[in-house]
């Protein structure tokens, strides 16, 4: 039966020519019986087959058209039709030389004992070279060139031959078939999915309740910023995660289209769109166990908006595995790449070093390239926008105003202008200043504007779209590289 799929894998291809390798090793009597007769229903059909066999029965003999017989040294002995009950090939021996078959006798051991007789006077190699069989396949073959280079001349003066004729199938065909199988081997992988979604949420909770229900105070500003950074950080596990799946799958694929079951486009279709509704889902998980447990912006649009945005960072993040995947031989070289393609992206977001305190070198060109500073300055704005900021009474910084003067006719003119408030304006002593008084002074700081959320969406987007090309780019790359 395996060797029966094996023979059925290579036919899917529908391939000019099927080569087999001893097609009847291993196998009783019965089973060759079957698997040559099914060959043989292939001949019949127009499939061209060329296999080789060692000592067949007589049964499985005469199922043969044409046959090559070679020596020790690779010299050939016989290459013609075998005729009815092999007659033609007997003949041919008994012609030369050879002594005559035996009616009852196996005609595959006949030619065998003739030509690997130690006894024998005869140089077979030497009797091929001077027969007119030899001459008259010669001449059929070079009739053959000649038809063929005609066709290919023909076709070279028509243009270049259409890529779907190499395949059985056209590409709609082999994508909606891959696709299909390709999700279907995603969705049984269980032990890839649940560790996907166990490590979403597991992260999501940490994260969660390390920045648990925070307020409106101002050190929870900083601390809402630090939750949405470690959601960019997190993300990256998402690159480390796709990249082994996406080599083994590979792997299929090299072997699958070496016979041209199917194109690079049908793989490179299937590999990264079967991993989106997955990554959709454990995103959504994320989400939702990361965004109330902190407590950030209630405001409907504002919820959503976090939503898509951490759909398209989780898309991003995935892509980019996929993409640095793509052009690794293996994932020990996937691995140690990772590290130079978000490390540096991450440094220059914005928030461990704000935009206007970066070196000029970096603050010029890694800055804008980074895609979690996309991110980060959208969803940051998104959420501190237009929110109250109320210090707490330990985030007050307090300061003394001259003898009879109230906080606000001392500080009115300085206060005016800087950002925050004085919460106790009519104080004559012991001045409480908050530095915030609205969450857009505190972002403002780090040179990001609200105004920008859905510009930076598109942005993130259009790095998606860059590595799924890149990705597919270098699958094709990755295919003629094999042949």
């Amino acid at each position: 039966e395996r060797k029966r799929l094996t023979i059925g894998l290579e036919l899917v291809a529908k391939p000019k020519i099927l080569f087999l390798d001893e097609p009847t090793s291993g196998l009783d009597a019965q089973a060759s019986f079957k698997i040559v007769h099914f060959l043989r229903r292939l001949a019949a059909e127009g499939q061209t087959i060329l296999c080789t066999i060692h000592q067949p029965s007589a049964l499985l003999f005469e199922q043969f058209d044409r046959l090559l017989l070679l020596v020790r040294g690779g010299h050939t002995v016989y290459f013609g039709d075998l005729g009815h009950d092999a007659q033609t090939l007997i003949g041919y021996f008994e012609r030369n030389g050879a002594p005559k078959c035996p009616s009852t006798a196996n005609p595959a051991e006949y030619i065998l004992d003739v030509v690997g007789s130690r006894t024998a006077a005869i140089d077979w190699p030497q009797a091929w070279q001077a027969s007119a069989e030899k001459h008259a396949a010669l001449s059929e073959i070079a009739r053959i060139n000649h038809i063929k280079s005609t066709t290919a001349a023909d076709a070279h003066g028509a243009g270049k031959e259409d890529d779907d004729q190499i395949f059985a199938r056209s590409h709609g065909y082999q994508i909606k078939l891959v696709t299909r199988r390709m999700f279907r081997s995603y969705w049984r992988n269980i032990e890839y999915n649940l560790t996907r979604l166990a490590l979403q949420v597991m992260c999501a909770l940490i994260v969660g309740f390390t920045f648990y229900k925070l307020n409106d105070g101002a050190v929870d500003l900083q601390n809402k910023v630090f939750a949405i950074f470690e959601c960019s950080v997190l993300s990256i596990l998402v690159i480390n995660q796709v990249q082994p799946e996406f080599m083994r799958q590979r792997q299929y694929y090299s072997r699958e289209t070496s016979t041209n079951q199917y194109g690079w486009r049908a793989f490179a279709v299937a590999i990264i769109f079967t991993e989106w509704p997955f990554s959709f889902i454990s995103n959504t998980l994320f989400f939702v166990s990361f965004y109330w447990t902190v407590g950030l912006n209630s405001i409907p649009d504002r919820i959503g908006y976090f939503y898509f945005a951490y759909i398209v960072l989780g898309m991003f993040s995935l892509t980019l595995g996929q993409a640095i995947a793509a052009f690794s031989p293996n994932d020990i070289v996937a691995a140690l790449l990772n590290p130079i393609f978000t490390s540096m992206t991450i440094l220059n977001s914005g928030v461990t070093i704000p935009y206007l305190q970066m070196p000029k070198f970096w603050r010029s060109w890694m800055y804008w390239l980074s895609p979690y500073m996309y991110y980060i300055e959208g969803v940051v704005t998104n959420d501190l926008h237009g929110s109250q900021v109320r210090c707490r009474p330990s985030e007050f910084y307090t300061f003394e105003p001259p003898a009879n003067q109230t906080c606000s006719a001392y500080a009115s003119s300085w206060a005016s202008r800087a950002p925050g408030y004085i919460n106790n304006p009519d104080a004559t002593a012991a001045c409480d200043y908050c530095s915030f008084k609205v969450g857009d002074e505190f972002y403002g700081a780090l040179s990001w504007n609200f105004t920008h959320r859905w510009r930076n969406i598109g942005i993130l987007l259009g790095f998606v779209a860059f590595n799924v090309v890149f990705t597919m780019f270098m699958i094709k790359v990755y295919k003629v590289n094999k042949r």
